[in-house]
C-alpha cells in the first residue's frame, strides 16, 4: 500500500489494556454491590465516555452510582498498572519501526482523555512513537462518529484518505472510520466481528504484526 499517514487506536490495539479496564470495572462494581458482567462490559469497548456513561445512569437508574462507579474504576485502574505495568499488543514495535523507516506519520487517535493518554504512554514508554495525538478531548463527539479520525487526519495536514490507513480493534471504532471515509483494517481485541459486518475493513488480522505484512 502507498500510505501516507496511519492511525492508531490506543486501547486494546497499541497498548493490551482492556483487559486490565474490565478488571477495574468489576472491581469497582463489587465495592458498589452492582451486578456488572463482561457481556456487560463488551458493548461499550471503543465508546466514548459520555455515551457510557448515559446508558450505564439508564441501566442502574442513578447516575450518581455510575459516577462513583467510574471514580473507583480510574482509581483501580491506576493502582492495577502500576502494580502490574502496561504490555504492548503483539506486532507494534514492528510495524511501528516499519512505518518510521518508510517514513510513513503515525498518528494515536483515542477515545481516551489527554492525560489518561500520558499516562499510558509513559508507562509503555511510547512516549516517542506517534507523530500526532489526538483524545477525546480534542472532539465533539465519540466514535462511531467520524470526528477523532477526521481531526487525526486534519492534523497531519490533510494526506489524500486513500493514502490514510486506522487500525482498530472495536467495531465502534471500525464505524468511526468509515464514517471519515478512510480505510480502515480490525485488529480484533476482546470482541470478533459478526459476519455481517466482516465487509467494512479492507482485512480483519490477528495482530499488528500482520499489518506490517499486509500493508508492505
Amino acid at each position: 500500500m502507498n500510505l501516507d499517514l496511519v492511525i492508531f487506536d490506543m486501547d486494546g490495539l497499541v497498548v493490551d489494556s482492556e483487559k486490565i479496564y474490565f478488571k477495574a470495572n468489576e472491581l469497582a462494581a463489587e465495592a458498589l454491590k452492582m451486578p456488572y458482567s463482561f457481556e456487560y462490559y463488551r458493548q461499550y469497548i471503543g465508546a466514548g465516555t459520555e455515551e457510557m456513561l448515559q446508558k450505564m445512569s439508564h441501566d442502574y437508574g442513578s447516575k450518581d452510582l455510575v459516577d462513583e462507579f467510574i471514580k473507583l474504576s480510574r482509581e483501580n485502574l491506576y493502582d492495577l498498572v502500576e502494580k502490574n505495568g502496561l504490555p504492548l499488543k503483539k506486532g507494534f514495535m514492528e510495524l511501528s519501526t516499519y512505518l518510521h523507516d518508510s517514513h510513513i506519520n503515525k498518528a494515536l487517535a483515542s477515545s481516551n482523555n489527554k492525560d489518561a493518554i500520558d499516562y499510558f504512554l509513559k508507562k509503555a514508554h511510547l512516549q516517542t512513537q506517534f507523530d500526532f495525538i489526538v483524545s477525546t478531548d480534542d472532539v465533539a463527539h465519540a466514535k462511531p462518529a467520524p470526528d477523532i479520525f477526521n481531526k487525526a487526519w486534519s492534523v497531519a495536514d490533510e494526506p489524500d484518505k486513500k493514502k490514510t490507513l486506522v487500525l482498530e480493534d472495536s467495531i465502534n471504532g471500525i464505524n468511526a472510520a468509515v464514517n471519515a471515509n478512510i480505510p480502515a483494517i480490525m485488529i480484533p481485541d476482546l470482541i470478533e466481528p459478526p459476519k455481517q459486518f466482516r465487509q467494512k475493513p479492507l482485512a480483519i488480522l490477528d495482530d499488528l504484526g500482520a499489518v506490517c505484512s499486509f500493508i508492505q
